[in-house]
């Protein structure tokens, strides 16, 4: 297996598409092969010779590994359907990241804008800043979110994210804006600091676990049954892939609805 860096040859000013990138996953990793692969710069069609410089190693891992320095919020499409190998990016990144991804890693040690993890199948996102709006939703033209795989952010989100979500988990370290679980169908959202009193509009079904206080409105009902065979689950899946201890199960309250919409879905809310 092949450890590849692509370092930025100039400075990047205008949106870059790496869509064709993650054909990366699937070619045979020669040099030849890698800087030929077709991207888009400013509209016109490149190579990602044009855009990169590549250092080709072997690795002794069982899985490749790619390396992107020098990025910033014009490099649009980075692990579009990714798969299998591990891809790291040194700083920001654009919208439509990790749409569609299938299995692996990606980790971006910057910020995220709109609409990374949209319609994500599989793998492991972790984003160490902040995201823009609609984390994991459905991408755009289509009413599926993301559908499977784990979602880290460090830092805070905008606004719907989680909307139309299916299947998956996402966790959110820091706050999180305005319609997040929007028309939520399934699948688990943990949010540690702040969220709005639109969280959880039309949601179906699904878990949504907060951290802390505040207001979700009259949608949803307070419950005295606790699943707590789901909880201890998470509890441990947290400790063991995140390093995060959660409190004791019987310090949640939880709620069910969204009850305007017949929805089953519930809130834990942690107490005080």
């Amino acid at each position: 297996m092949y450890k590849i860096l692509l370092k930025v040859k100039k400075p990047i000013d205008a949106e870059l598409n790496l869509m064709n990138l993650s054909s990366i996953n699937l070619i045979e990793k020669t040099e030849k092969k890698i800087t030929n692969i077709p991207l888009i710069y400013k509209n016109k069609k490149c190579k990602v010779k044009d855009i990169f410089t590549i250092i080709l190693k072997k690795n002794n891992l069982d899985y490749d590994e790619v390396f992107i320095s020098g990025s910033n919020k014009f490099f649009n499409y980075i692990g579009y359907g990714w798969e299998k190998d591990h891809l790291r990016i040194d700083s920001d990144v654009g919208s439509f990241a990790a749409v569609k991804m299938r299995s692996g890693k990606l980790i971006i040690n910057g910020s995220a804008e709109d609409f990374l993890g949209s319609s994500m199948l599989g793998g492991y996102v972790h984003v160490k800043k902040n995201v823009q709006n609609f984390l994991g939703s459905a991408f755009v033209g289509t009413r599926s979110g993301m559908t499977g795989g784990t979602i880290l952010v460090t830092g805070s989100v905008g606004s719907f994210a989680a909307a139309h979500m299916r299947r998956g988990l996402i966790i959110i370290r820091g706050n999180v804006g305005k319609y997040c679980a929007f028309q939520m169908i399934s699948g688990t959202v943990m949010i540690f600091k702040s969220f709005a009193e639109s969280i959880g509009i039309s949601m179906k079904r699904g878990t949504i676990i907060l951290m802390s206080n505040g207001k979700f409105g009259k949608r949803f009902e307070k419950s005295g049954v606790i699943n707590f065979i789901f909880l201890d689950l998470l509890a441990t899946h947290m400790k063991s892939n995140f390093s995060v201890t959660l409190p004791d199960k019987k310090k949640f309250i939880r709620y069910f609805g969204d009850k305007n919409a017949n929805g089953l879905g519930e809130i834990f809310l942690k107490k005080g």
